[in-house]
């Protein structure tokens, strides 16, 4: 079956999922076939389920059980049926009050946002406190290491600091070294990270840095030198109200968790997933292209302050009910952005 659903087709993977969002149980064709404005027989809802189940958005755990999605099946109706839904206005008015008694302490505050995101999506709330973005580069040393490794040191405005170790394809003595370096210096100084990953081939074309192959070895470790050495706090909440979930009577899953939450790195990298645009970005299962967390689903938002970025985040089984879980980021990205 392609993408291009019919009106009972949607109805019934919808219904399907959102029955398993809520009951964390298998889904019979006759739960939800008089769930419908105009009913459908159970036979009609099983067929229209079967046609689900070949097409990949609908499994079933075990011979003879109800269907649940998959991750075809989430991303789909994250894409195409899920409701847009705003948080319920008194929630929103409790919220505000509550972080408007805060004082102007940062941690406290974090700290709060992130325990209502666990509280209201069920998951692990987590918070990045806002950090320059567009801090540029002030300055750069290639220090030797060994015979062909070199320590790249950046400092920038932010009175920050980046160490990135990198592999040399050829020795290069001390002379070329410095000879790059300057070359380097002299390109690159002066322009924010993110305008050197655009345009670092032209802006070291045809120098000496080019000839020694460093443009291609820069590119090749672009995504550690590129990345802004981040001074935010991490603030994290939310793990044992997620381990009570049904989905964590595997002990291997409550060990990724567990150790997932702790790896404040592997943590770091998952929220800071969203892009710039203030939308939401959702990884389901599978696509986090990491086996260990082919059972979650994370959610990401980025936020703005004052020309820093900060990011809000829900690490959670992919059970989730994500239109609620999307209010809740959307409604505190805004929230937390009108700080200080």
């Amino acid at each position: 079956m392609n993408e291009s659903f019919t009106e009972r087709e949607r109805k019934v993977l919808s219904a399907t999922i959102e029955d398993f969002i809520r009951t964390a149980t298998p889904v019979a064709s006759n739960r939800i076939a008089g769930t419908f404005d105009k009913p459908l027989s159970p036979a009609t809802v099983r067929n229209t389920m079967a046609l689900l189940e070949r097409g990949g958005f609908l499994t079933h755990p075990y011979t003879s059980a109800g269907k649940v999605p998959t991750d075809k099946g989430y991303r789909t109706y994250v894409n195409q049926l899920m409701p847009v839904v705003d948080l319920n206005l008194v929630l929103q008015s409790r919220i505000k009050q509550e972080l408007e008694e805060i004082s102007g302490n940062v941690a406290d505050y974090m700290q709060v946002v992130a325990h209502i995101i666990s509280q209201l999506s069920h998951g692990v709330g987590i918070c990045m406190s806002p950090v320059n973005l567009k801090a540029l580069l002030t300055g750069i040393r290639l220090v030797p290491i060994s015979e062909y490794r070199v320590l790249f040191v950046m400092e920038f405005d932010s009175h920050s600091m980046k160490t990135v170790v990198v592999e040399l394809k050829r020795n290069l003595d001390s002379r070329l070294l410095v000879t790059v370096e300057e070359i380097l210096r002299e390109r690159l100084c002066g322009v924010s990270l993110e305008e050197i990953e655009e345009s670092i081939v032209p802006r070291l074309y045809g120098t000496l840095a080019d000839d020694l192959g460093i443009v291609s070895l820069i590119l090749e470790h672009s995504e550690e030198l590129f990345t802004l050495p981040l001074k935010s706090e991490l603030y994290v909440y939310g793990l044992q109200r997620v381990l009570l979930s049904p989905e964590f009577g595997d002990q291997e899953i409550v060990t990724t968790l567990a150790g997932l939450v702790e790896d404040e790195d592997r943590l770091r990298k998952l929220a800071w997933a969203a892009g710039d645009d203030e939308k939401p970005q959702i990884t389901i299962g599978s696509e986090h292209q990491d086996r260990s967390l082919e059972t979650f689903t994370t959610i990401s938002r980025k936020f703005h302050q004052h020309g820093r970025t900060g990011t809000l985040a829900i690490l959670a089984p992919k059970r989730l009910d994500y239109a609620q879980s999307l209010a809740v980021l959307d409604f505190l990205a805004d929230t937390v952005s009108e700080f200080y």
